[in-house]
């Protein structure tokens, strides 16, 4: 308990972190889209940002090692980067499909968005378990494999 009567423990996660990780997700999902490079426009579009801000992040993506920044053509992932996008958006439709199919509630992809970053390796592949590994979300996108799945496959 703090000296203020507070019983609950409260935590300030940074906001710049979330920003940033969806830069990842955005080439992540161009990429799945079929985008082998994503184009500056292309993520200023979809983030809705202006182009040098995007470039701005995505040089600071570099240098985490996240991207390979590739002037006047875009950029693309990382190994590093690519796990980044991948938890993302795993997280996200792991999370659509338990809205729909165990809470039955309508799914808000707002909440679905806010989560995903928030959501640890070991909390997603329980989430994974409970669901019974689900190979679609609830738009028929595929939901990439984490461990408890290939786990599920060698039992």
């Amino acid at each position: 308990m703090s000296e203020f009567g507070v019983v609950e423990p409260l935590y300030l996660e940074p906001a710049v972190a979330e920003h940033t990780e969806m830069y990842l997700k955005a080439i992540w999902l161009l990429d799945e889209a079929g985008h082998r490079l994503a184009h500056i426009k292309t993520i200023s579009k979809l983030l809705e940002v202006a182009p040098p801000s995007a470039v701005e992040m995505l040089r600071k993506l570099e240098q985490e090692g996240c991207v390979k920044y590739l002037p006047r053509r875009g950029v693309e992932m990382t190994d590093k980067g690519r796990k980044v996008g991948t938890r993302l958006v795993r997280n996200q439709r792991l999370f659509e499909s338990l809205m729909r199919d165990k809470l039955r509630i309508a799914i808000d992809m707002k909440i679905a968005c806010g989560i995903e970053h928030h959501l640890t390796e070991e909390f997603a592949d329980a989430l994974c378990t409970f669901l019974g590994h689900p190979r679609e979300c609830p738009h028929g996108r595929s939901i990439p494999k984490g461990s408890c799945c290939k786990k599920s496959l060698q039992a």
